[in-house]
């Protein structure tokens, strides 16, 4: 699928006063809320109990109303940093708005919105010691002490806002969550609070992959459909790669181009190393949802597991693949004075009222 003409016409607009944004908290409230994150219980089980998860390649619930549940968190960090080496294989980098230059010559600042185990975030932060990184997440499976001196971590929901100030990050970069939120919640409140926080002249960049297979066997289409109904009765957004640059486009806080790039990964061992590690990821993908999804589907769980047998041996018959893309934009610039900005110093909960 291409993307589609955008129909919007952009107008370059920015809001200058909190007078004008009753969303928006004044920067010392900001920096209470900031403190209040960072000071909270991380390890409430009562999050855990919560806890949401990726399916396969790809999000698939909301993250304050969690249905579909992986029992065990070490698993799932591993599979989530197995998850990562995939797709740094096949995109061949981390991240692709052209901030490169930025986060080598230092001073950048980037945060990583559903961080999971902080893998992207600590390998960015590797990578580009002059500048520093920031991770948030709904569960708090990111590392608390081995990690570099540039990269920090808080535990926070993108529904409830984040705790930073206007115009704080220069690149924004959120991976495989879009099908955590319905249409409305990412419209209204995640687009608005991730541009809320990148700096004037910054980007904001998502990572998607498919939630459907090119090359389908009929077993894994009948997975497939059965994922398509689950999300399609929550009120997921859908079809990604038209969606996507479409909600952003609207957004007047975006410069008129929104730029997409686009890969195909295939599954399956035919495939060599990197099919494997894909078939890997995603059978792993469908065993963490076997209750809630063989309930779906009306089948006990042991049909279920054949199910999932079967569709590692179709992706191998059918030669499946599926596409994933980077989505990313520009904030737009003003000069006007009324601007708000952000303190100087990376740590913000040090900053007083």
């Amino acid at each position: 699928m291409g993307i589609k003409q955008s129909k919007h016409n952009i107008t370059a607009t920015i809001v200058n006063s909190s007078k004008d944004r009753p969303d928006v908290l004044l920067k010392g409230e900001r920096r209470k809320k900031f403190r209040s994150f960072r000071s909270s219980g991380l390890l409430d089980s009562s999050i855990l109990e919560n806890w949401r998860f990726s399916h396969g390649d790809k999000r698939i619930h909301n993250l304050k109303n969690a249905k579909l549940l992986s029992p065990v968190v070490d698993e799932e960090v591993e599979r989530l940093q197995r998850q990562h080496r995939l797709f740094k294989r096949i995109w061949q980098s981390n991240f692709s708005s052209p901030v490169e230059e930025k986060l080598k010559s230092g001073g950048a600042r980037i945060l990583d919105v559903g961080c999971g185990p902080g893998t992207w975030t600590i390998e960015m932060a590797e990578s580009f010691p002059k500048s520093t990184f920031t991770g948030v997440d709904f569960a708090p499976i990111f590392p608390q002490e081995k990690r570099p001196v540039n990269a920090k971590f808080l535990q926070a929901n993108i529904l409830d806002g984040l705790p930073f100030l206007d115009d704080t990050f220069d690149l924004v970069h959120m991976r495989l969550l879009v099908t955590a939120f319905t249409a409305k919640e990412w419209e209204e409140k995640v687009i608005p609070e991730l541009v809320r926080v990148t700096r004037q002249g910054g980007w904001v960049e998502f990572m998607e992959s498919d939630i459907q297979y090119l090359n389908e066997g009929p077993t894994t289409q009948r997975l497939s459909n059965a994922l398509m109904t689950f999300m399609k009765g929550k009120g997921i957004l859908q079809p990604i790669d038209s969606y996507i640059p479409s909600s952003m486009e609207s957004c007047e806080k975006f410069e008129k181009e929104i730029k997409v790039e686009q890969k195909t990964c295939f599954v399956g061992k035919w495939a060599g190393e990197l099919g494997q590690l894909a078939i890997d990821d995603i059978t792993k993908g469908w065993a963490a949802v076997k209750s809630p999804m063989s309930s779906m589907m009306g089948v006990k769980a042991s049909e279920y597991d054949d199910s999932v047998q079967t569709f590692a041996k179709e992706v191998e018959q059918y030669k499946t693949s599926f596409k994933t893309w980077r989505f990313f934009g520009q904030k737009i610039s003003t000069t006007s004075s009324s601007a708000i900005t952000t303190p100087s110093s990376w740590d913000q909960s040090e900053q007083s009222q």
